[in-house]
């Protein structure tokens, strides 16, 4: 009897422990802050970890389940070539060029996920599964897998990395729980409806141009090696022109498809264009790495006022550049500015003495755009 009892005992301490444990390892919400470019609200973010915590380092180096939410605010939704372009330039300049390298077939597939405008309400998680990677989702459906657990902490450092989107905004991701209700009250009632959950389901379906142009290239590829075995180089070369040919008007196709597509209506910028560059892991690399090489020569520009030290003002400025192939400045705006006046001439003055390389090959089009994220601190005695 007393041998069933104890039994009875240590049975309902390991399940009541397991319940602990599994309880325990539920993110909850660490801090939520919204992202704003060229004065607009673009998303509110969320960060959810297991423990809660205030210290970049060490929610970067947590091994327990973790998931960033963010929910799109802008009226005009987001393009992809915007998403894009944040996540891009974040991971650029906030991890190592090995990292990079390691990871530029993940971020290529990565970035192919996303085929459409993405509209007010939409609700995209990453998700990190220690041991599985990172889930993508939009609206709870699926998009895909990237199965490298190392791929959450890069996206995670776009955030509260080194240089993140803004200072204010990774103020607000690292509260330790200490999240504004009003904004939490914001944040819950964003929901997508019905019809746009299923037109994100439907995305599987849909090839991105990337998708098509590496296809077409493989065939290409493929028609040349047969022909050049069987007929003449001259026709395997006009068969692969053929086909590379069939991949550009696929591609444009593609594009007219989603400018057709009613769920947004199209911004004024430059930046809202739907269709997004078809990335490889070269060009997206070449992308990466000429955007850290402009970012430091900004930044070896940059001058704190000396009005601004006399008064302890502090500060961050996100600017958007813009240059031509050969390096020479088309545009400078603001895309976040400080509250401190100064401080933003400081930064539009160190690009403006700052001598940009020329945009290499592999990177297509006419003129290039980045951000550069500035942020004015003092330093504590």
């Amino acid at each position: 009897m007393r041998l069933k009892s104890i039994t009875k005992l240590c049975i309902s301490f390991l399940l009541a422990s397991f319940c602990s444990l599994s309880f325990a390892a539920e993110p909850m919400l660490n801090g939520m802050a919204v992202h704003v470019d060229l004065g607009k609200e673009q998303f509110i973010g969320a960060l959810y970890s297991t423990p809660l915590s205030d210290n970049a380092d060490k929610l970067l180096a947590n091994t327990q389940p973790m998931r960033m939410v963010l929910k799109i605010v802008s009226p005009d939704g987001v393009t992809t070539r915007r998403f894009s372009r944040w996540w891009i330039e974040g991971m650029a300049i906030n991890n190592s060029a090995a990292l990079l390298t390691e990871q530029a077939d993940n971020m290529v597939k990565f970035d192919g996920l996303f085929k459409g405008r993405f509209a007010p309400n939409d609700t995209v998680a990453f998700i990190s599964e220690p041991g599985k990677g990172v889930n993508i989702t939009i609206n709870d459906v699926l998009l895909g897998n990237i199965a490298n657990d190392k791929f959450f902490s890069m996206l995670l450092r776009t955030w509260i990395g080194k240089v993140p989107l803004s200072s204010d905004y990774k103020d607000g991701i690292l509260k330790n729980g200490n999240v504004s209700a009003e904004l939490k009250g914001r944040f819950d009632k964003i929901k997508p409806s019905k019809e746009r959950t299923t037109e994100v389901a439907g995305w599987s379906k849909i090839k991105s141009a990337a998708d098509l142009a590496a296809e077409k290239e493989k065939e290409a590829k493929e028609a040349a090696a047969k022909s050049s075995s069987s007929s003449s180089v001259d026709s395997a070369k006009q068969l692969a022109a053929q086909k590379a040919e069939q991949a550009k008007a696929e591609a444009a196709k593609l594009a007219a498809q989603k400018a057709a597509t009613p769920a947004v209506a199209a911004a004024a910028t430059n930046d809202d264009d739907d269709e997004k560059p078809a990335l490889t892991a070269q060009t997206l690399l070449a992308r990466q790495f000429y955007v850290s090489d402009q970012l430091k020569k900004v930044y070896a520009n940059v001058r704190y006022p000396k009005k601004a030290l006399e008064k302890g003002q502090t500060g961050s400025v996100r600017l958007t550049i813009v240059i031509n192939r050969q390096g020479n400045i088309v545009s400078t705006n603001i895309a976040q500015a400080s509250e401190f006046e100064v401080l933003n001439e400081a930064a539009l003055e160190a690009v403006s003495k700052t001598t940009f390389t020329a945009i290499p090959d592999a990177i297509t089009g006419s003129t290039f755009e980045f951000n550069a994220p500035l942020r004015f601190t003092l330093q504590q005695k």
